[in-house]
């Protein structure tokens, strides 16, 4: 599961996190925003997985929630805070959280979604049991790994020094990079990437 391979790559194979699918939805960091555009325009590989997009769906659905608890019915945080577990959307949440995840796949058609195989399950497991990650985090590292992914893109620092401590122990750092939007460029060049 490297994503080493015999010929080598012109063009660099990109992994986003979450968290940067909602920066460039949400239209909230200029950082990613500008990077996903680049990707575009240079015709690089970008993928993210498809429990990425579920986790959109839920942060959408949270997200509606959380509005309609607290400005429509005027509870209080705690009260919010408190019944978030349990929300109940109905039909129109739904709607609207379906809505904002196909808008994104459709505004960015050339994302592509992935999924993991049963052997990258099994890594999934041996890479939370061997590193501080949290299990969301690992899905994301172990699912770019598997899809011969050179860079992950995330604002999340944690996960960031987390992800660089297990590649660097593991001996996957020559291969496989966890990084921000705006140190990606450096990043791609470091791996031998010169046409950055």
């Amino acid at each position: 599961m490297s994503n080493a391979s015999t010929m080598p790559k012109t063009k660099p194979s990109i992994y986003i996190d979450t968290c940067i699918a909602r920066d460039i939805t949400e239209r909230r960091s200029d950082a990613s925003i500008e990077f996903i555009h680049r990707i575009k325009k240079e015709g690089w590989t970008c993928k993210i997985s498809v429990f990425g997009l579920l986790e959109l769906v839920d942060i959408e659905q949270e997200s509606i929630f959380v509005h309609s608890q607290y400005f429509i019915r005027k509870l209080t945080l705690d009260e919010v805070y408190s019944s978030r577990r349990t929300r109940n959307l109905g039909n129109k949440g739904f709607e609207q959280a379906f809505k904002y995840v196909d808008r994104f796949r459709r505004d960015h058609s050339f994302i592509q979604p992935v999924g993991l195989s049963d052997q990258a399950w099994s890594l999934a497991i041996v890479v939370a049991s061997n590193s501080n990650l949290l299990a969301s985090d690992v899905i994301h590292l172990v699912s770019a790994w598997q899809n011969d992914c050179d860079v992950v893109v995330t604002d999340d620092s944690f996960f960031i020094e987390e992800a660089t401590k297990y590649l660097k122990n593991e001996g996957i750092w020559d291969k496989l990079r966890v990084c921000k939007p705006e140190n990606c460029y450096s990043v791609l060049r470091e791996l031998g990437f010169s046409n950055i």
